[in-house]
């Protein structure tokens, strides 16, 4: 075997000599590299050289009708795996460690403090030495030591972000489904598990999951301008055998035998080499907006503090008549470090990151809740969600579907379908053609857990399983007709053909399966329970009608199957025109309302949410389940997907505040609905899991998808994934979206209230005293506090279902509400008189005991510790306060089960009882006695009763004026523009993200 391969992508391939010695390479008649050169160079003369994909599939021990053999399956396809890898492709290796350390460390703020801090360190040890003997390297080397455990705590917080972030993208490449034939029959498998020779079965919106060769189809065109650049769908047939991964299937269905798999497949060579970065979230572009306008008034608070001292510092020179030195360089130093300082403690790094972490912690619990999330601005912006625009079928019910109701020849069988001993042959055979053949539904048995798993449209599945019960089996059907061609099911034409060659006669005959009042329209005629052909008069089918709507008013969903017979071929390049048809019967088919849908519904209407149903089932059974589910009830309108098209936007815009089932309605419909909603102000958010549906879940501002019924463009346009594809998990999404925002408003009303108290404090006793009563080692511990660890501890509460009994936040609302604002202001006042009392007062106040110390320098120190420390522990409690919002006073309400927040409070006092005890000249700190801890702690402890108090002052509501517009979310449509705006501070990129077969 050569030692060398490379495609046309210049990708080499993976060598059979990777694989070991195991031999197993020796058992199968084609190798990897033969394959990967007929897909990458086209070669069909090679493809037929080794006898087409007839002769490939013997030779990978596989059959085109049969698929892989279960034998094979019972060792998990371990020599097959051996020789041809797995359809895994492995994502580069993790960034290590020191790399975001050292990026961390690229902030300009901090290299300019760590430049500070060294020339500190070099002219205490030199220039000064005489006058502060060894200890003049303790300041700088300080302030390096905690310059690098910020970046350590930083750093450490963004490689744990992209471990968790990976883990996610891991479970989103698993969730994809692939359905194959083994040992004859079906099996829904995960997409990893796909094996080379595996035959696997495609229908329309598939994305195709590893490289193929068609075996045969019907009408199965892909679109393969992902990979080639080829603008239109290319079909495929025998002289067109080759089937690319990572391409969709836009029309028809076939089955393909997988030759290429992971990092051997076409997509897999070009994805391996592939690196993304996750956008930023609307949230997170409206934060550094806000961190930038913060750090621009610290700037400014640093600058005028700077000068303030320079200009303090030369009048005293100048009035005490002293002349310049190079010694007095330390001081202008010390000046600059102080200005440095402000800034690090102004600029809120802290806010960027506390999205960053709600985000990846409530991202991995809404997996819990059924919810996977593929684009990180979903999360937030359904916490602002004003509509629900839901399917029915699947999302509402439980799509566990069976016949329980029928209508053949003029007779009805309401819960008491007909068994095969019941119906004339005649008409048995063509019922049975019309439910096993027009199918592209399977019923599988679970390997592993024995139980039946059911493949394809419920619905389908529902008429496979009544065959089955009456005695006939679908595969047995399928075997023995001879299919000329499928036309799968259309939204458009609402049915499904399947035009098959009557064996015993030698013509021809159309199944059509579909909309009941709709292929009711295209019979002519009707067989009757005797199996006698006879005119469908008006009279019949105004019966016929009737039945339906009584079916669809009890909930169920009605499917008319018919039948037409040719004597030639008819043109199969399009489908036949259904008329003429003889209708064969009508059946009812119940699917059951989940039994937790209408407490969902209700949470959702306390929460001021709309929901809407928007399906294609019949106007009747829409509104039955949409009353079950209290989705409809009195004032609410129903209307049909035609006359909903016939509509102006003006007549739609002036329904839409009452409208509440769509039915019978087109994709086409369901995104104008949406468009119209958005036109409206509305935060829409739309489930679908069809192909056309794509366009509605893309244009809505969070688009649901199917994990269990959906298709792969549903999903590829969706921002969830559903993955039970349960209505009840929207409204757990609802919760995290909106414990998203209020986690990032908790944090703000945190970090701004110590922005503001640490800025003021340092301005005015550098200003009044030459120095900041709160040293740049300590500022930098208080930087630490309330960036990472109050952005873990407030960034991290559960959502709780009170979250439901307000309305929504709307696309237009402040970031920052007046109730937050006198949250901020309120502390704020109270921290900062209490400081600048100690600043000034201290030395004064019996109970701290300053006048026992006889040290006039050490009194001095033990001041400007316990101001370091009662500032401190006004931000333990206050960071309590923080927990709620607005009016919510029950602050300890969930606090002793929340244990990161207790772990961070924790960590925080063993931190500063260390500092303050043992930091000793590197901290500038000196002991406290226990009352002056005491004073400390109370003081802290009083801003608890005087946040509750601070909660009983009014203020208005804030409202927006006409015409304002104070954007809050952006549609994530149009937040890649934000990818032009500068990286958020000290945050990286949460990279690797959510990765699938195609972007």
């Amino acid at each position: 075997v050569s030692t060398q391969s490379t495609g046309v992508w210049g990708m080499s391939y993976r060598r059979l000599e990777e694989y070991g010695d195991s031999g197993h390479f020796g058992t199968f008649g084609v190798t990897v590299d033969d394959l990967a050169a007929i897909i990458d160079n086209e070669d069909l003369a090679k493809y037929q050289q080794l006898g087409g994909v007839d002769g490939i599939a013997k030779a990978l021990k596989s059959d085109i009708q049969t698929g892989l053999s279960d034998t094979e399956e019972s060792d998990g396809f371990k020599a097959r795996k051996e020789v041809f890898g797995e359809n895994i492709i492995k994502q580069k290796d993790i960034k290590p460690f020191w790399r975001f350390f050292f990026e961390a460390l690229q902030d300009k703020t901090l290299m300019i403090l760590m430049a500070a801090a060294v020339i500190s360190i070099i002219l205490g040890t030199t220039i000064h030495k005489d006058e502060e003997g060894d200890s003049g390297w303790i300041e700088g080397t300080a302030i390096l030591i905690a310059v690098f455990l910020v970046a350590s705590v930083s750093s450490g917080n963004d490689y744990h972000k992209e471990r968790q972030f990976r883990k996610l993208s891991e479970v989103t490449e698993t969730t994809s489904k692939a359905q194959v034939i083994r040992g004859g029959k079906s099996h829904s498998i995960t997409v990893p598990e796909l094996n080379v020779g595996d035959v696997l079965v495609l229908n329309t919106g598939d994305f195709i999951p590893a490289d193929a060769f068609y075996i045969s189809g019907s009408d199965l065109q892909v679109n393969e301008s992902a990979m080639t650049g080829e603008p239109e769908p290319i079909r495929k047939s025998d002289q067109k055998p080759i089937l690319l991964s990572g391409c969709q299937v836009v029309a028809g269905v076939g089955n393909c035998l997988v030759v290429g798999v992971g990092i051997n497949s076409k997509w897999g060579r070009i994805k391996s080499q592939l690196d993304s970065e996750q956008e930023d979230t609307p949230l997170q572009i409206k934060l550094e907006l806000l961190a930038e306008t913060i750090g621009k008034l610290g700037v400014a608070a640093a600058i005028i503090t700077f000068i303030a001292l320079i200009l303090k510092w030369g009048i005293g020179m100048a009035i005490n008549g002293e002349s310049w030195e190079w010694g007095k360089l330390t001081e202008l130093l010390k000046f600059l470090i102080i200005g440095i300082t402000i800034i690090v403690v102004a600029v809120p790094e802290g806010l960027p990151l506390a999205v960053t972490i709600s985000l990846a912690f409530s991202m991995f619990k809404m997996i819990q809740d059924n919810n996977l999330v593929r684009h990180l601005a979903a999360c937030e912006t359904m916490g602002g969600a004003t509509c629900i625009c839901s399917d029915k079928t699947g999302t509402l019910t439980e799509n566990r579907m069976t016949v329980k109701d029928m209508w053949i020849g003029g007779q009805r069988y309401a819960d008491n379908v007909p068994k095969a001993k019941d119906l004339n042959p005649n008409l048995l055979k063509l019922m049975v053609e019309g439910m096993n053949i027009n199918s592209n539904a399977a019923i599988s048995v679970n390997s592993q857990t024995g139980i039946l798993e059911y493949i394809g449209s419920q619905t389908e599945c529902a008429l496979l399983k009544y065959t089955k019960e009456i005695g006939f089996d679908y595969e047995t059907s399928r075997k023995q007709a001879q299919v000329e061609k499928a036309f799968p099911f259309s939204s458009a034409r609402k049915q499904m053909q399947t035009v098959i060659k009557n064996k015993d006669k030698g013509d021809y005959r159309m199944h059509v399966k579909g909309a009941s009042e709709i292929v009711v329209d295209c019979c002519t005629q009707i067989l009757d329970v005797n199996g006698t052909v006879l005119p469908f008069t008006n009279e019949m089918k105004t019966q016929a009608k009737k039945t339906i709507e009584a079916m669809a008013s009890t909930g169920l969903r009605t499917l008319c199957l018919a039948s037409k017979d040719f004597q030639q071929l008819p043109d199969l390049t399009k489908a036949p025109e259904s008329s003429g048809l003889t209708c064969l019967c009508i059946c009812g088919i119940k699917d059951p309302l989940r039994p937790e849908v209408p407490e969902a519904v209700l949470a959702c209407q306390r929460a001021g949410i709309i929901v809407r149903m928007v399906t294609g089932d019949n106007i009747l059974t829409a509104q039955h389940i949409a009353r079950e589910c209290y989705i409809l009830s009195e004032g609410g309108v129903c209307i049909e997907g035609p006359q909903f098209r016939a509509m102006s936007n003006t007549q739609i815009d002036e329904l839409i505040p009452k409208l509440r089932v769509l039915a019978r309605s087109s994709p086409e419909d369901k995104l104008r609905l949406v468009q119209r909603l958005k036109a409206n102000g509305e935060v829409v958010a739309s489930t679908g899991d069809g192909v056309n549906d794509a366009l509605q879940l893309n244009e809505a501002d969070v688009g649901f998808s199917m994990n269990l019924t959906g298709t792969a463009v549903a999903r590829e346009a969706s921002d969830i994934i559903l993955l039970d594809d349960n209505f009840s998990s929207i409204v757990k999404a609802v919760m995290w979206g909106r414990n998203v925002y209020d986690s990032i408003r908790k944090f703000i009303q945190f970090q701004l209230t110590v922005n503001l108290v640490a800025v003021v404090v340092a301005f005015i006793g550098a200003v009044s005293n030459g120095d900041s009563p709160l040293k740049p080692v300590q500022l930098l511990w208080v930087n630490l506090i309330m960036d990472t660890f109050a952005a873990l501890a407030l960034a991290t509460e559960a959502p709780t279902p009170d979250l439901l009994d307000r309305p929504p936040y709307g696309r237009f609302d402040s970031l920052i509400t007046l109730k937050m604002w006198r949250k901020i202001i309120g502390q704020g006042i109270y921290q900062l008189a209490i400081l600048l009392g100690l600043l000034y007062g201290g030395k004064h106040m019996p109970f701290l005991t300053l006048d026992d110390e006889p040290n006039l320098k050490h009194r001095e120190v033990i001041l400007t510790t316990i101001i370091f420390n009662a500032f401190v522990w006004c931000q333990i409690f206050n960071e309590i306060n923080c927990r709620k919002l607005d009016d919510d006073r029950n602050i300890f309400k969930g606090f002793f089960s929340n244990w990161i927040f207790l772990g961070v409070i924790g960590v925080t006092v063993l931190g500063q009882t260390l500092i303050v005890e043992f930091g000793g000249e590197f901290t500038s700190t000196a002991h406290l006695s226990w009352n002056q801890w005491l004073a400390c702690i109370i003081i802290g402890a009083i801003s608890i009763p005087y946040g509750f108090f601070v909660t009983l002052v009014p203020v208005p509501e804030w409202k927006r004026e006409e015409g304002e517009e104070i954007p809050l979310l952006v549609n994530r449509k149009d937040s890649r523009w934000g990818d032009l705006s500068k990286k958020i501070r000290l945050q990286l990129k949460v990279v690797h993200t959510f990765r699938r077969f195609r972007r």
